[in-house]
């Protein structure tokens, strides 16, 4: 399976220009991040079997047993999986609190180890940026990127799709006694439940049976599985996947006024005293699916970004761009948690080994258990604005009229990992504004690309963001104390103090945590609005460079992130082929 090139196979060892002849070096699109867009977008390019494309990767494949299990590969497992962390800077709303930056250092990026939720967020949404002049970019535009890259095990209709090579299900059980506790005490308090959270006309306030992207046999599917297994990288003969490998830069050259993107500059990933470089060039373009903290990183290497920004690092400019890395916007996330019973809780399985081993071996022989599981099975989305003082629901719109602020999830584990009783059961709500005022930046600490970008998550900066907080956080006590009513027995762990704003905004500083849904840092907007990207995702004022992951939402999506992305590989993939097949 040709998946581990080398740097040294796939590039030139000095820059060229000619394109007239094949040669090393030489493809038709390039494009940079092998991650959950870029595996997508690599795929769907090379259906046409006269396409070369260098997907070039700085992570490796990973193709190990513990990456295909679901409970293992997932953040549950405190991040033994393939990825950078670092710092960000200290929170100026939040106490200086400092949080962990997190990308993904492996072939497929976050599908390979994510919750593996499947969740399309409202077409109100999508709507909404149609009327802010996103041409294309309604849910009726949208909706067919979805459905074909969609295979729905568990649900049907119209709007789902049966014969894309991406599977989605959802578990007709409950693993935990907890989540029926949980959807009980969302129903007494007016929030509906439904099996389709994906369904464009159900309800916008619901508690929510959630999919995942998992094969029958109950392995993960990342879009790395899907959309690049074995057997199409091994007839794809003009896929070249280059792996353990660092871009450096977008090289440009003048056409006329306009700086035109025509190639690479990359190394191994492996820091080193001396590394050399290599160059590939783009007959057609090249395209950044990087992920919302490194696709600026490498735009402001390459010299796109604010000019005062890029001259401090005596970078050349290529475009001044101020709205790379500008409007950086993440879900924050804020736990309350409860004791429960051992038995109701992920937690049993580090407490007894024979519980381990039982499930451990229900998975192997028959692919069910614990080890199959989600850690997110419902989630409860609702509205700010209708929001009773009593935290019930006050009426309810569909996905199409209106779209969730709040989202609380249910999961049956201790989430800020400071519990250190083995014996005891753990179930949290966290807490999450889908709709952040506030934004953040990513700039840069150095030219060097193997140093991590300054970011700045900006989390709080903006006031609405602690009152929509609070709401979600009386809400979840709301579902505690009704859970605790209907006779689950639950004790307080990690609470707020008191109902007071002070009390919850104490413990809101002191709690806040990133879910990892980075977004929104080189936006589609126009240049004058912080925009990076036009409706086309090509990087205003430049020429054969576009942008394919959550970097681009106008705003960030009020749902997971995961398939909203997936959808943005495949659009980009048709706006790729339309425009080449016009201009040839």
């Amino acid at each position: 399976m040709p998946l581990q090139h080398r740097p040294a196979d796939v590039g030139a060892d000095a820059q060229f220009w000619d394109t007239n002849l094949p040669r090393k070096g030489l493809y038709d699109y390039i494009v940079i991040g092998g991650g959950t867009a870029g595996c997508v977008l690599a795929s769907r390019l090379t259906e046409e079997s006269n396409i070369s494309v260098l997907l070039l990767e700085r992570g490796g494949v990973h193709n190990t047993f513990t990456m295909r299990c679901p409970l293992l590969s997932a953040s549950y497992a405190q991040g033994k999986h393939p990825s950078v962390r670092w710092n960000s800077t200290p929170l100026t709303a939040a106490n200086g609190r400092v949080l962990e930056i997190l990308t993904g250092t492996v072939l497929g990026g976050a599908s390979r180890f994510n919750a593996m939720l499947y969740t399309r967020g409202s077409p109100a949404q999508y709507d909404g940026w149609r009327r802010q002049g996103r041409i294309g970019w309604s849910y009726a535009d949208l909706e067919p990127y979805f459905i074909k890259s969609e295979n729905a095990a568990s649900t049907s209709g119209d709007h789902h799709g049966s014969g894309g090579p991406w599977s989605n299900r959802h578990f007709d059980e409950f693993q935990f006694n907890s989540f029926p506790c949980a959807v009980k005490a969302a129903q007494d308090l007016g929030i509906s439940y439904t099996e389709d959270i994906n369904a464009p006309d159900g309800p916008c306030v619901s508690c929510a049976k959630l999919h995942v992207t998992m094969t029958p046999d109950g392995r993960r599917l990342s879009t790395l599985d899907a959309f690049l297994p074995p057997l199409i990288t091994a007839e794809r003969q003009k896929l070249t996947i280059c792996t353990d490998t660092l871009v450096t830069k977008v090289d440009f050259e003048v056409d006329g006024n306009q700086p035109v993107a025509s190639g690479v500059f990359f190394k191994s990933y492996e820091p080193s005293m001396q590394q050399q470089i290599f160059y590939a060039r783009a007959k057609k373009e090249i395209i950044v699916c990087c992920g919302a903290i490194e696709t600026p990183h490498l735009l402001l290497l390459s010299g796109i970004g604010a000019k005062d920004h890029l001259s401090k690092h005596n970078i050349k400019v290529i475009k001044d761009l101020p709205g790379v890395g500008s409007n950086l916007q993440d879900h924050v996330g804020v736990t309350i948690t409860y004791r429960v019973p051992l038995s109701d809780s992920f937690h049993s399985l580090e407490s007894s080994l024979t519980r381990a081993l039982t499930e451990f071996l229900n998975y192997l022989i028959r692919g069910r258990g614990l080890f199959t599981y989600p850690t997110l099975q419902v989630s409860i989305f609702a509205k700010s604005d209708n929001l009773g003082d009593h935290a019930e629901s006050t009426f309810e719109r569909t996905n199409r009229e209106a779209f969730p602020d709040i989202e609380i999830m249910p999961i049956p584990h201790e989430t800020t990992y400071v519990a250190t009783q083995k014996s005891q059961g753990f179930f949290s709500f966290i807490c999450v504004p889908l709709q952040p005022k506030s934004s953040g930046t990513v700039e840069l600490l150095s030219s060097n690309a193997h140093t991590h970008p300054k970011v700045d998550l900006g989390f709080f900066t903006h006031a609405t963001d602690f009152e929509v907080t609070r709401k979600a956080l009386r809400l979840a006590m709301k579902l505690g104390e009704k859970m605790r009513v209907n006779g689950y027995q639950m004790e307080d762990y990690l609470v707020p103090a008191g109902d007071s704003d002070e009390e919850l905004d104490a413990f809101i500083r002191q709690g806040v945590r990133t879910t990892y849904h980075y977004a929104s840092s080189c936006r589609m907007a126009p240049e004058h609005d912080t925009g990076v990207v036009d409706d086309e995702l090509r990087v205003h004022g430049v020429s054969r460079l576009r942008i394919a992951d959550a970097s681009i939402f106008p705003d960030v999506v009020a749902t997971h992130l995961q398939a909203p992305v997936v959808m943005v590989a495949e659009k980009c993939a048709d706006m790729l082929k339309q425009t080449w097949s016009t201009a040839t």
